[in-house]
């Protein structure tokens, strides 16, 4: 791949290729490191540089190697400490212009080998080299800390919120009574009322009915959903000025916050809030933005005194930090320096007018919107016929008209019945183990690399390579075995006479990177899809998405804990194609966007495998995502967990007639307009996710429930909701298509049982606070399961052809054949016993005695 880059400080131009080594790159190095050195950095920033590299007496670590250490779980004192590093940053004045010229893919090259070099070796690289990798490093490594700093403070508000509602929740179960029989109450109340008006309530009232039930009533009524809140922004109000208002600070000094709106109160009320931090005011003393304050913030922001309404400003504080985060989670407001954060605008294609045409191409979409909307139309009236006309005679589903509590009519489906496996496979299986006996995992994966060379994808994160290729492949193997059944190399340095410890550790450090893991994935993949027989597997073009939670260390950013399973974990977002092997693998946390998640695996996972369908369950679907599938080329195929309560949307007004069946759960047309308006804008980001300006995540940020009133937003949704009132049509017309999604999404669930096999040591906890370790753990995780699923794939196509079964398939077993099987895999090693062999304890004493 070339990427070509213009550096105006030497009048060069590079073209930069990517081989398996970076010897090339190393060759340019120098001609950067002397424009980054020599053109932009002065002499003080040189030496700042420099002093970064000394290890201060009675430490441990130079400042070099501290700004590596990753953050912590979120928490106020956490939030100090990435201040601290990206205060270190800034102070030596580096100008992110170092890095305008330089290609994402360099950049993330000399970052890495920066990261993996300490101070010492650092200190040995000529200066050109020195200056280059560490501004490459120190600036990458702001945009990083920013991230973390928007991300951590997100999670203190929830973590503030999550702790407040705990206290309320048993304040109230502590206070509440439940009173019974309040009518009778009230009727002797009303009664003795009557018979006494001018009487003393003492005499009159508490003589037919006690006080303390008076104050129980009281009570009951002051814990409803209003009174409620109201607790709520009270306790949360206490605990924000004892501990939390620290951050606001922090986040105001460190942070730049930005708009692309004219005017956003957000901004204009943290420019106020900036102004008075540190004060002693207990009400601010100027007008501030009152729209941002919500009507269940009213009492916490607004109070009477001297008989005029003040605005609290520690209310106001907490009020703007609650808004602030909703903004920053919708992209409404962003943060310079940042990359995840970052103004949005900069994630769509710079060159749109120029390139206008090019990129509906890229889409294969038509130019003109007009056009585009009436092909959908078209397509949405035929499917509603074609349903209109089946749902008589299928039985299967019925559609039950409006009844007292619902306004509109309910779906009902049949399930699927389950479908035996045939006896053909287990046959089969039962031939391959007879045959090969039982295999070690670790030999299954040698094999695989013999097929598909992936180790050649691991390269020296610097520009020597000291050890020979066949030397270093074992190394490589080793590594990745441990980090894939999460051993550990420790276990494997012990359990192998051949390769130690510090061998191991040194491959683990400057070899292995996200990067060369995901390339290596990739051959795996691409030598299966090559080896196939199409006329076993099939040519399927479709996949099955979904997550797993993984139970992980909780002092990072990523781990958070889950109710469900009382624990802290990680998400690992899963892409396997429905002849089970894993194209895509992403580590995310729970909070995370599944959407995203689905999105990005299905561009990015860069293989042969051409992914014409999706399938994902209820987490991994919305509007919004078959709106960017459609744009995108992909067919979204949702399992709905409330698939009952879905409605179906018309393609025009005044067709409901024509579709008398569906009338119960027929629902508004489409507003066409919506879309024909943001038909560019909503091709703009679709091409930026094609073309990979930005992650899927940040795209999908902008299009969130916080922002529901963006133009765009609404016509992704209106689009959303034509594609999927065409998939609901063909979903429930034809069990075919239910079937085919079940099945598949199955597959995904056989891989998540295979992971447990795999990944046996430690419980398959994710013993590290690293997120580049986690990361690398999953995918050697991936390639482990990938390399199963080749060999697998090889011993079922030899077997069938050596007993000559192929004439004896069935539909039925082509349909249930899967390398997901692992009954003839040995993944621990290798037990022996012998029951002559002399005592270790008798060898001991023996020798004592001598």
């Amino acid at each position: 791949t070339g990427i070509k880059t213009h550096l105006p400080g030497n009048k060069i131009t590079f073209i930069i290729l990517f081989f398996s080594t970076h010897h090339l790159l190393d060759a340019l190095m120098p001609s950067m490191g002397d424009f980054i050195s020599l053109a932009l950095l002065s002499i003080k920033q040189k030496q700042q540089l420099d002093d970064l590299l000394i290890v201060v007496e009675q430490e441990s670590f130079s400042n070099f190697d501290k700004l590596k250490s990753v953050a912590s779980k979120p928490g106020v004192e956490s939030l100090v400490k990435e201040a601290a590093k990206l205060n270190q940053i800034r102070a030596l004045g580096l100008s992110n212009e170092l890095l305008s010229e330089i290609p994402p893919k360099v950049l993330r090259i000399l970052s890495r080998r920066a990261r993996n070099e300490k101070a010492g070796e650092m200190r040995n690289h000529p200066s050109v080299i020195r200056y280059t990798l560490m501004s490459c490093f120190l600036l990458s490594r702001a945009m990083e800390i920013t991230d973390e700093m928007v991300q951590m403070f997100i999670e203190i508000l929830r973590k503030l919120e999550r702790s407040t509602e705990k206290q309320v929740d048993k304040e109230i179960v502590r206070d509440f009574k439940q009173v019974n029989g309040k009518p009778q109450i009230l009727y002797r109340v009303a009664c003795a009322a009557i018979e006494e008006p001018d009487g003393k309530v003492a005499d009159v009232i508490f003589k037919c009915v006690k006080e303390e039930v008076f104050r129980d009533i009281v009570v009951e009524y002051e814990s409803d959903t209003n009174h409620y809140k109201i607790r709520q922004r009270y306790f949360l109000k206490n605990k924000y000025v004892r501990h939390y208002q620290r951050i606001l600070p922090i986040l105001l000094e460190h942070l730049i916050f930005g708009s692309s709106n004219r005017r956003q109160p957000v901004i204009e009320a943290l420019k106020i809030n900036k102004k008075y931090v540190g004060t002693n005011y207990q009400y601010l003393p100027e007008e501030v933005p009152l729209e941002i304050v919500s009507p269940s913030w009213k009492a916490t922001v607004f109070e009477e005194s001297g008989g005029e309404t003040k605005i609290n400003r520690k209310g106001y504080e907490l009020c703007v930090l609650d808004k602030l985060e909703k903004a920053l989670k919708c992209k409404e407001v962003w943060i310079e320096g940042a990359q995840a954060f970052r103004n949005p605008n900069d994630d769509l294609p710079p060159d749109w007018e120029a390139q206008r045409l090019n990129y509906y191409q890229k889409l294969n979409q038509n130019p003109r919107a007009e056009k585009f909307i009436a092909a959908l139309k078209e397509k949405m009236r035929d499917a509603l016929h074609n349903f209109n006309l089946n749902l008589p005679r299928n039985p299967f589903v019925k559609i039950y008209p409006p009844n007292d509590t619902s306004d509109k009519g309910l779906f009902s489906v049949g399930r699927l019945e389950a479908q035996d496996e045939p006896q053909n496979i287990e046959h089969l299986k039962h031939v391959i183990g007879r045959e090969y006996g039982i295999l070690d995992l670790l030999d299954v994966f040698v094999e695989a690399d013999d097929l598909a060379d992936f180790t050649s994808s691991f390269c020296h994160s610097g520009t020597k390579q000291v050890r020979v290729r066949d030397k270093l492949r074992p190394l490589i193997l080793l590594n990745l075995f441990a980090k894939g059944t999460n051993t550990g190399i420790k276990r494997i340095a012990q359990a192998n006479h051949i390769y130690k410890y510090d061998e191991l550790l040194y491959v683990r450090k400057h070899y292995f990177s996200v990067e060369a893991l995901r390339a290596a994935n990739i051959r795996v993949v691409n030598k299966l899809l090559e080896l196939r027989n199409p006329a076993l597997w099939g040519e399927t073009r479709a996949c099955a998405s979904d997550g797993k939670r993984f139970e992980s260390w909780n002092n990072n950013l990523l781990s958070e804990w889950r109710n469900r399973y009382k624990g802290n974990g990680v998400l690992v977002y899963w892409h396997v194609q429905t002849n089970a092997v894993c194209l895509y693998s992403q580590l995310k946390s729970f909070s995370s966007s599944e959407v995203a998640a689905m999105i990005e695996g299905l561009i990015r996972h860069d293989t042969e495998m051409r992914v014409e369908k999706n399938f994902v369950d209820s987490h991994g679907q919305s509007e919004v995502a078959f709106a960017f599938c459609k744009l995108l080329g992909f067919r979204l195929m949702p399992r709905l967990k409330r698939i009952k309560y879905e409605k179906l949307y018309l393609p025009d007004k005044g067709l409901s007639g024509e579709f008398e069946n569906l009338s119960a759960v027929l629902t508004r047309p489409i507003r066409w307009n919506l879309i024909e308006w943001q038909y560019d804008e909503m091709i703009k980001h679709a091409v930026a996710l094609k073309l990979g300006t930005a992650s899927a995540e940040s795209i999908l940020r902008r299009f969130n429930s916080y922002n529901t009133t963006h133009p765009t937003y609404k016509a992704f949704a209106e689009l959303g909701k034509a594609e999927k009132t065409i998939f609901l049509c063909q979903y429930l017309s034809d069990i075919n298509v239910r079937y085919e999604v079940g099945e598949s999404l199955n597959v995904v669930e056989r891989w998540n049982g295979v992971n447990d096999f795999i990944r046996y040591g430690r419980q398959g906890v994710f013993a590290t606070n690293s997120r580049e370790h986690q990361e690398i753990s999953t995918l050697s995780l991936q390639l482990l399961q990938n390399c199963l699923m080749l060999i697998n794939t090889i011993l079922v196509e030899r077997t069938i052809e050596k007993e000559q079964m192929m004439n004896r398939l069935s539909i039925e077993d082509l349909r249930a054949l899967s390398p997901l099987f692992y009954e003839h895999i040995n993944p621990y090693g290798v037990f022996e016993i012998d029951l002559n062999r002399q005592s270790f304890l008798a060898r001991e004493a023996a020798w004592n005695e001598k």
